[in-house]
């Protein structure tokens, strides 16, 4: 299926693969500030930092690549412990890294088909690994308390990324004319 295949341009970005840095910058910004936003709508949970904010980080791997959503999803988590007072302390850096690389993978399983299969199983990679980074909580909270919000955590993932790629599907279709 042409209309999921990763290398979405627009026609003036055809001739230079590579986009600007300054409209680089300006979407990682925008949808850096849209993570802030979702940040503060959390689904029920024991933790205050299981939010709406990957969603933003999880459209801008399919769309933009891994490299960008990395960047995203990154920032969102930092802005999220940010305006919950850090309530996991240090560990917070860590899990910045895991939803990093979360988007990274979830961009780079996209990226290698262009099939719906490939999107698919990119989300389903992307949201088990924002699921496994409860691990990181464990040393501090121990196995019980990381345990009750796994399955809050799992919920919000997988709403940021089915929320993600219905919107990047939506994008693909309007720029292929379907």
């Amino acid at each position: 299926m042409r209309l999921l295949r990763n290398d979405f341009r627009d026609e003036e970005d055809s001739m230079n693969p590579k986009p600007p840095k300054t409209l680089r910058i300006a979407r990682i910004s925008i949808l850096s500030a849209l993570s802030v936003a979702g940040a503060f709508i959390h689904p029920p949970s024991p933790i205050q930092t299981v939010a709406f904010d990957s969603a933003p980080g999880f459209f801008a791997t399919l769309l933009f690549g891994s490299f960008d959503g990395a960047l995203v999803c990154g920032i969102g988590h930092i802005c999220t412990s940010i305006i919950n007072g850090f309530p996991l302390g240090f560990l917070h850096f860590p899990i910045a890294l895991g939803m990093a690389l979360a988007g990274w993978t979830m961009g780079f399983v996209n990226s290698l088909s262009r099939k719906i299969w490939a999107l698919i199983s990119a989300i389903i990679v992307g949201v088990g690994i924002n699921t496994m980074l409860f691990l990181i909580a464990v040393p501090v909270v121990g196995w019980i308390v990381a345990l009750t919000f796994t399955p809050s955590l799992l919920a919000a993932a997988s709403l940021n990324a089915v929320a993600a790629a219905l919107a990047y599907i939506s994008i693909r279709a309007r720029k292929m004319g379907i």
